[in-house]
């Protein structure tokens, strides 16, 4: 092969690479085994006689040369996913489409699967949990709901959900207890809270600040968890209520907390907005948020 022009494969590592960090993280992002990812850095640097890399303990950290290249390479990348992108435009009402959301917003759909099937037998649906924003540009997903809206551009955004948020207990914890959630007696009972990675979040925050140092008896890392430690019998918890009064075990301590309430953001990429596929579970996910309207307000439960 004539190695004298760079090979868009061995580009499309490095650009990888470059945004992760490290062989194993690209290797996963790009489908390829960690091996194969060093190859193609290697093949790159001898075309270009540079070195890109320095291969650090922590890591591998781009050399100025690798900095000069890049600018480069991610206009060649942006090209190549638009390509990608309007290869896989499509009149047609059938194939995959892939939708990435929190744990939490993952399991209100599963439960609801024929609200979005029904009628569309030529669809398949793909459900990645996951709290990081997906790349739509790559086409990591189709679609994307998200707490916050993103800051990559070319996306199309619409809020779907203002999820509210209360305290809720098991039926066997909060029997034969007197909950008061006075703010100088959240530290008399027990709580499920989050772990020391998930801290920032805004329900650990406000949690923090209502125990005064108060203990958490259990700590977890996603929604799901919580939810399930308080249905438990662990303690009390800040659950979203769309997904804690679906629960018959649990229930509902005082009213939802008004500066806890968030926001639900539907992503697309604006070039795949229209195909036939992603339109059609577009329009029957805004029609399951809007129906189930009052279970995210904390309204009321909605089968």
């Amino acid at each position: 092969m004539d190695r004298s022009q760079p090979n868009w494969d061995d580009l499309r590592v490095f650009l990888a690479l470059v945004e992760t960090g490290s062989l194993s993280a690209a290797a996963r992002r790009l489908g390829m085994s960690q091996p194969t990812v060093g190859r193609r850095i290697q093949a790159l640097e001898e075309t270009l006689d540079k070195r890109l890399f320095d291969r650090l303990p922590k890591g591998y950290l781009p050399t100025a040369a690798a900095e000069a290249l890049l600018p480069m390479a991610a206009s060649m990348g942006a090209a190549a996913e638009a390509i990608d992108r309007s290869r896989a435009v499509s009149e047609e009402l059938s194939g995959t489409v892939r939708i990435s959301a929190g744990s939490s917003a993952c399991r209100f759909l599963c439960n609801r699967m024929t609200l979005l099937l029904d009628g569309l037998p030529g669809l398949e649906l793909e459900l990645a949990a996951s709290f990081e924003f997906t790349n739509l540009s790559r086409r990591e997903a189709d679609i994307a709901l998200r707490n916050r809206l993103p800051e990559q551009g070319d996306l199309v955004t619409q809020r779907v959900a203002r999820p509210a948020v209360a305290v809720y207990g098991s039926r066997h914890y909060v029997a034969g207890r007197e909950i008061d959630l006075e703010p100088d007696r959240y530290a008399e009972w027990d709580w499920v809270g989050y772990d020391e990675a998930h801290q920032h979040l805004a329900t650990a925050r406000w949690l923090s600040a209502k125990l005064k140092g108060g203990r958490q008896r259990v700590r977890c890392s996603t929604p799901p968890e919580k939810l399930y430690a308080v249905k438990g019998g662990a303690g009390l918890g800040l659950l979203s209520c769309y997904a804690a009064d679906s629960e018959p075990d649990l229930v509902r301590v005082g009213d939802p907390i008004p500066e806890l309430q968030g926001e639900t953001w539907m992503v697309v990429h604006q070039d795949m907005r229209q195909t036939a596929r992603i339109r059609a579970v577009v329009d029957r996910l805004l029609k399951l948020f809007r129906d189930h309207r009052p279970l995210f307000d904390g309204e009321r439960p909605i089968s």
